[in-house]
């Protein structure tokens, strides 16, 4: 959960909405450890790899939701920060599907590291540079999702007088 965050209720034609709290969490397994496909939706997921026989003794409920209040009513915080979201999201990069414009990008770009001297390219710059090498792989993308895929591949994105541009090394 995030702070007083909130997510909208569109109701009929989306003429009209609700807003209404965030109040559930979900735990789910999976035999897939690839399972998030959304990079800027990850920090909503905390995936572990279990490695060892899962205990299914139920929780005392009464006792983890006297808890839970205790701290609540104590005034606990009950979101996670913003440098506790980039951690999850650090951690959940090893649960990613790789879609093959990511794989494809890699094969032609890198990140530069720290200080390293790199190309400003526009999405579009990259977008081009790749659909040209690879025209099958990029036939139902578009720019506007080169443009979420750098940001959530963490591609330093820099504002320039002509838009955004992406700081990358060719490969």
């Amino acid at each position: 959960m995030t702070g007083n965050s909130h997510y909208f209720e569109f109701i009929s034609n989306s003429r009209y909405y609700n807003q209404l709290p965030r109040t559930a969490s979900f735990i789910g397994t999976s035999n897939q450890k690839e399972l998030l496909t959304d990079t800027t939706g990850s920090r909503r997921f905390l995936c572990v790899e279990v490695k060892g026989k899962i205990d299914c003794t139920p929780p005392d409920y009464a006792q983890l939701y006297a808890q839970l209040k205790t701290e609540i009513l104590a005034g606990e915080r009950y979101w996670f920060t913003s440098e506790e979201e980039k951690e999850i999201q650090e951690h959940n990069r090893f649960f990613y599907k790789q879609s093959p414009e990511t794989d494809i990008f890699f094969r032609c770009f890198r990140v530069p590291k720290e200080g390293e001297e790199a190309l400003l390219l526009s999405p579009t710059e990259i977008f081009c540079r790749l659909q040209k090498k690879y025209p099958a792989a990029f036939r139902n993308s578009n720019v506007v999702n080169m443009g979420r895929l750098l940001v959530g591949l963490g591609v330093e994105r820099v504002r320039t007088r002509y838009g955004s541009a992406y700081r990358v090394i060719p490969v």
